[in-house]
């Protein structure tokens, strides 16, 4: 089931997956509106869309040409339709202006309320938040109907499946829904009703898949991510009102999920950086590795991720695009390896078109996907093809450090003459399984690994080869199996 829906889900960019869910959420509005079932003016929610698409991408626009960048214009039209969905739906001059303000605030944002090249909070919960402060317009989320529930849950999950933040945003929910519960229960109403209207009639599962995973604000470890969530859902439902000026701030979900991003900057400060191609060499037939300088030291711990920001004429994947970091935290160059085939994505084409000297920017270093602090940890790994990057950087590093690991490194190669790397794990002392991509089953992992019960599994690689080989793994006995995996990459 897994594999199934990556395959579907993994053919675009997330952005424009994001942009369908939000685009269907928009349509159900204007179609349930209507036909009388929520309470939406449908030409009033079309007109809203409209004008704060066009306030919001042309802000951008002109924005980033100040900026001298190139701007982001799927970013922009996520944003509109996500404050389409928060603000009044309705075909009236203030509506439409608030509307409009909103989409402005929301663009100009992410170039003015920055960190070292990084947007600091959500710019649609921003957007709405500053108009709604001095009064022209405010959030009122109608998307939160028992109604609109299941086209909303149905992207929700989606996105959070796609980005594996489930947990996120079931940690958000619950907090959320505990603070409304108990909020209901203290003023003597019936806790199954109240429990019923905080997930039917309360925009959290909306906030929980659109707004809080928002990549760019969302810092970089699980348990920052988790800290975020748990901030932003205990915040979303306590009273809250305070006189500044005059102008009142109140509480609201808007509010709560920019505490909530404030928070996760003060415990990650990440900040983007640009890189400097230096060479490029090649790894087999249709994979190569590319080296770059970057502009600053980039911190980061073997085994994560970084996001290019590549502007070009895209195809409907998109302009950017994550890789697993290929080097040791204590190489001098950063390097990252990939399929480049004659027939690839327009984002490889660009890539493989650059000269050394280049420059790419970097939007993030992410994620979770590093080797337990244990040395005596036993560990299995399981790579398919160009998936060994992040290994390769693990393993680096471990022989930088001189710490001697028991590593088993099972290579699932794409075509049977393709090693990718297998030298640079050999010198790390792993000892090396490769297997067919058929043959990566229960009864294979047992005869090559006997001790795979003792050994904690790691896997990377295909959406195919990821969930065959996390299957395949836990069937085995491998304990707290861990994966790596970037859709439409």
């Amino acid at each position: 089931m897994r594999a199934a829906i990556d395959a579907v889900t993994g053919r675009v960019s997330m952005y424009r997956l994001t942009v369908g869910a939000l685009a269907a959420v928009i349509v159900m509005g204007v179609v349930l509106g209507a036909v009388g079932i929520i309470g939406v003016d449908p030409l009033g929610l079309l007109g809203v869309t409209g004008v704060v698409l066009v306030a919001t991408i042309g802000a951008n626009e002109v924005a980033a040409r100040l900026a001298r960048v190139v701007p982001h214009r799927e970013s922009s039209v996520i944003t509109a339709l996500i404050i389409a969905c928060l603000v009044p739906p309705q075909a009236t001059t203030m509506s439409l202006v608030g509307a409009a303000a909103a989409g402005v605030l929301a663009a100009l944002s992410k170039y003015l309320l920055v960190w070292r090249g990084r947007h600091l909070l959500n710019p649609a919960a921003t957007g709405v938040l500053i108009a709604g402060f001095f009064g022209l317009t405010v959030g009122i989320w109608w998307i939160g109907t028992a109604a609109m529930l299941p086209v909303v849950a149905i992207g929700a999950l989606l996105l959070l499946d796609r980005t594996r933040r489930l947990e996120i945003g079931v940690v958000f929910v619950a907090v959320a829904v505990v603070v409304y519960v108990g909020r209901g229960i203290a003023v003597g109403l019936p806790a199954l009703d109240v429990l019923q209207n905080a997930v039917l009639l309360t925009p959290v599962v909306f906030l929980a898949g659109y707004m809080l995973t928002e990549p760019l604000t969302l810092p970089p470890r699980r348990w920052q991510q988790v800290l975020v969530a748990a901030v932003a859902g205990l915040l979303i439902f306590l009273p809250f009102a305070q006189p500044v000026g005059p102008f009142l701030l109140a509480n609201s979900p808007e509010l709560a999920l920019v505490v909530g991003n404030l928070v996760g900057f003060a415990v990650s400060r990440r900040r983007g950086f640009a890189l400097r191609l230096v060479d490029s060499r090649p790894l087999s037939d249709s994979a190569v590795e590319l080296r770059f300088t970057p502009t600053r030291p980039v911190p980061f711990e073997a085994g994560q991720w970084l996001e290019l920001h590549l502007p070009h004429k895209a195809d409907v994947r998109g302009t950017r695009r994550i890789f697993s970091i290929a080097s040791a935290p204590s190489a001098e160059h950063v390097a990252i390896g990939t399929r480049m085939l004659a027939e690839g994505s327009s984002f490889k084409r660009e890539l493989a078109a650059l000269e050394p000297g280049s420059l790419v920017r970097a939007t993030q270093v992410s994620g979770d996907f590093v080797l337990p602090k244990d040395a005596a940890t036993p560990l299995v790994l399981v790579a398919g093809g160009i998936g060994v990057t992040p290994f390769v950087s693990q393993l680096a590093e471990l022989a930088h450090r001189g710490e001697q690991r028991d590593v088993v490194a099972v290579l699932v190669p794409s075509s049977p003459d393709e090693h990718l790397y297998r030298e640079t794990l050999e010198q790390a002392g792993a000892r090396i399984v490769v297997l067919d991509r058929d043959a990566l089953t229960v009864d294979a992992l047992r005869e090559h690994v006997p001790d795979i019960g003792q050994r904690r599994g790691y896997v990377s690689g295909s959406p195919a080869v990821v969930a065959a080989g996390a299957s395949a793994l836990r069937a085995a006995g491998a304990k707290r199996v861990r994966t790596d995996y970037f859709a439409g990459y």
